[in-house]
């Protein structure tokens, strides 16, 4: 082969220079680390400088502030510690308790209603007993039209308060 020809199949580069001895190691991260620990509470030469001088920013550095003295304070005899639910309140001779007087007994109610409500039973009575088996024919039907007919007439008859002053947010507490 002539010498100013490169062996074929590497064409695009030239041959490098093989290495004549063996490369230094390189430390690994536990032993930089180390170095990095060891060296921590080393004092820092001012003038050695990791970076260029254009980026030094000493100078623009604020100035350091004096030391705020420390003001010791007066101190407090602590008391000792009470248990809350260990108090009571003081009886007051001249409080009077409340006492609510009884309520006053309920109206009687419509005779509407009480039917009503005697159909809505009666209905859930008659389909109870028609699916146990024991009334065949027509009962589950006729218990549920009284089960229908119970509940529409009790909601039919619900009253109708003032629904204009209940969306009223000014109409406040009914008392």
């Amino acid at each position: 082969m002539p010498e100013n020809e490169l062996p074929e199949g590497d064409s695009s580069r030239p041959a490098e220079p093989e290495p004549t001895g063996p490369e230094p190691a390189s430390p690994t991260d536990d032993e930089l680390f180390a170095q990095l620990v060891a060296g921590f509470d080393e004092p820092v030469d001012a003038q050695d400088r990791s970076w260029p001088a254009s980026e030094d920013l000493a100078d623009l550095a604020p100035a350091p502030r004096p030391r705020p003295s420390i003001m010791h304070l007066p101190r407090v005899q602590a008391i000792p510690p009470v248990d809350p639910r260990s108090w009571t309140p003081e009886e007051d001779p001249d409080d009077e308790h409340f006492v609510p007087p009884p309520p006053p007994p309920l109206p009687p109610t419509e005779a509407p209603t009480r039917l009503a409500i005697a159909a809505l039973i009666g209905g859930i009575v008659l389909i109870g007993i028609y699916l146990s088996g024991q009334l065949p024919g027509m009962a589950g039907l006729i218990g549920g039209a009284m089960v229908l007919g119970g509940a529409g007439t009790l909601v039919s008859r619900l009253k109708d308060d003032n629904d204009d002053d209940y969306h009223d947010p000014q109409s406040g507490a009914v008392v």
